[in-house]
This record gives C-alpha cells, sequence and structure tokens, in this order.
C-alpha cells in the first residue's frame, strides 16, 4: 500500500493557529476533519480498498498536528492525481468549517449553537448539518468527471 502525506489543508489556505497557539489542537482538527471530507468529494468518494484519506495525528513538542494521509493501491493509484488536489477549500469544505468554528466557539462559551445558554453550560450536541446542496453542480461534475477520465485513460472500470 502507497502512502502520500497530502497535509493539513489546501496549499493556499491559511491556518487558524500556529502550533502552541490556544485552540491550536481543536482547529488543527477541524482544518484536518474538512480536508479529508474535501478530498473524498474531489476523488469521487473512492472505494476504501483501493484509496482512503485518513487524518493522522503527530506528536510534537507543542502538541499534536494533524495532516491527511492518503493510502492507496492497486486501481486506487488511478483514482489519485496530487495534481487534482484543490489549492483552496471547496463551498461545501468553507460551511463545515464555520459550522465547526462556530460550534467550538459555542462549547467555550457554553453556549448553544443559536447563541441560547443551556442548562449547565453545556453546548447542543447536534450533527453537522449536510452542505451537499451549496455545492456547484458544475463543480461536482468536474470532479467525477477527471476521476473518470484518469480511470478511463489507465483502463480502469469505475463503475460510474
Amino acid at each position: 500500500m502507497k502512502e502520500i502525506y497530502i497535509g493539513t489543508r489546501p496549499r493556499d489556505e491559511r491556518a487558524f493557529a500556529a502550533p502552541g497557539e490556544p485552540y491550536f489542537r481543536e482547529l488543527a482538527t477541524i482544518d484536518a476533519l474538512a480536508y479529508r471530507r474535501m478530498l473524498d468529494r474531489v476523488f469521487w468518494h473512492p472505494p476504501a480498498d483501493l484509496l482512503r484519506f485518513e487524518v493522522q495525528a503527530t506528536p510534537s513538542d507543542k502538541g499534536s498536528e494533524y495532516s491527511v494521509v492518503a493510502y492507496m493501491q492497486g486501481a486506487g493509484m488511478h483514482w489519485f492525481d496530487a495534481d487534482a488536489i484543490p489549492g483552496r477549500w471547496d463551498t461545501i469544505a468553507t460551511f463545515e468549517l464555520s459550522w465547526s468554528v462556530s460550534q467550538l466557539h459555542a462549547a467555550h462559551h457554553g453556549l448553544d449553537p443559536a447563541g441560547f445558554e443551556q442548562p449547565g453550560g453545556k453546548p447542543g450536541q447536534e450533527r453537522m448539518p449536510d452542505y451537499a446542496a451549496m455545492q456547484d453542480p458544475a463543480e461536482t461534475a468536474r470532479y467525477r468527471a477527471s476521476v473518470v477520465n484518469r480511470l478511463r485513460k489507465a483502463g480502469v472500470p469505475s463503475e460510474t
């Protein structure tokens, strides 16, 4: 199985916080998880036995740093193309990051996400909304076409 370190966020995006700063662990985790989900979308939700993206924690003297790693084997090598990784967050990731940071802020201040204090000062534990409808259909089609074209060029069945 081939392993490729991809990073913590898209290459052209700035970090929320540097290692050692307050909330670095939480913000770095939010970034890495949003990036992993975005890569799943970009590579058209590949079969996990061929290509999967995982968040890894790497211990450091300033706390763990979180990054996304691609694991691939066989036809997964054709699903993945490092040049296809966007340099910026996509629309869905932007909404997911905003929602996650609002949850972190609410938890820090003992508020629910709407800003009203909960009994006991604990925020509500709600699930992240599905922001798929916010994605530009043309962007979704480009992601899919890019993967399908790579698979066709390599002669790999795509099951699309």
